[in-house]
């Protein structure tokens, strides 16, 4: 039987299960269902893409080896493979620097560049929404980080003629 959408969502809410995002919300909930929401209309790889970013990163911390994921782990479930390119694209390696790492790779692949780019659009809404509180701070977040990634992605996308111009602004 097929990897389905609903396997991913229930693979993710199991992983992630007991996490919290940076204002202590339900990790899944807060922030993975919502970008699976937004990445629907792409299509089930999408969709699963996007519930599944945080998976690798997320969980290889865990004493139990029963809750950790990596990317062999993923294929053994029977996740699609441009599933499994993709959340290997928008995983963070230890020590990564964000531009010049996560964002370049993630760049280079159809997949995991429509999930971040999706991702983004809703870091520079939560930058937008830290400006009320504290406008430096928001400014620092959205100039030096979510800005510049942003325009390395839709670069990406643009010059991409097979897989890109899904998302132009």
């Amino acid at each position: 039987m097929a990897f389905t959408v609903p396997d991913a969502h229930l693979l993710a809410l199991r992983a992630h299960e007991g996490q919290v995002d940076e204002h202590g919300h339900d990790f899944y909930l807060a922030r993975l269902q919502p970008l699976a929401d937004e990445l629907r209309r792409y299509g089930p790889d999408a969709e699963m893409a996007g519930v599944l970013r945080a998976v690798v990163e997320g969980t290889s911390d865990y004493a139990d080896p029963d809750r950790r994921y990596d990317l062999g782990r993923l294929r053994a479930l029977g996740v699609p493979e441009p599933v499994v390119h993709a959340v290997d694209a928008v995983t963070r390696r230890p020590g990564e620097p964000f531009i010049g790492g996560l964002i370049t790779r993630s760049a280079a692949d159809p997949l995991g560049r429509l999930v971040q780019l999706v991702d983004n659009k809703r870091d520079l809404a939560a930058a937008d929404a830290l400006a009320a509180v504290d406008p430096e701070a928001a400014r620092r977040v959205r100039d030096g980080r979510y800005r510049p990634a942003r325009r390395i992605l839709l670069a990406a996308e643009a010059a991409d003629r097979v897989h890109g111009r899904r998302i132009l602004v």
